[in-house]
């Protein structure tokens, strides 16, 4: 699992993550990622495009994420979830914590909303 963190402007970023959120992907994401995010001074759309899968850990993962970015007065949103992530962020109602977009302009309209 890797990431990285990429200014759009001076108040958004995007997140790009790629690999499977799984138990091992979960683990070798969350402290690096954290530590980014607690130094992130702006609002963040997170890009789902290049993970094929999320489990329970990496749902955990991106709701600590979350969490994170909003005690830091930071707004936030997914977007490009493959077909199976969409349907597990469905049946776990993940949009009741975070926003969930199709596309990258989506997402920049619910953070900026």
């Amino acid at each position: 699992m890797q990431f990285r963190i990429v200014a759009i402007d001076a108040a958004l970023s995007r997140v790009e993550l790629s690999g499977r959120l799984d138990v091992a992907g979960a683990e070798m994401l969350e402290a690096p990622l954290t530590a980014q995010l607690k130094a992130l001074r702006s609002a963040a759309v997170i890009d789902l495009s290049a993970v094929p899968f999320v489990g329970s850990l990496g749902i955990r993962v991106l709701v600590a994420a979350a969490r994170l970015l909003k005690r830091n007065g930071q707004r936030v949103a997914l977007y490009g979830a493959h077909p199976a992530v969409q349907e597990v962020f469905h049946t776990v109602a993940l949009d009741q914590l975070i926003p969930i977009a199709t596309d990258e302009a989506a997402a920049r309209m619910l953070i900026r909303a």
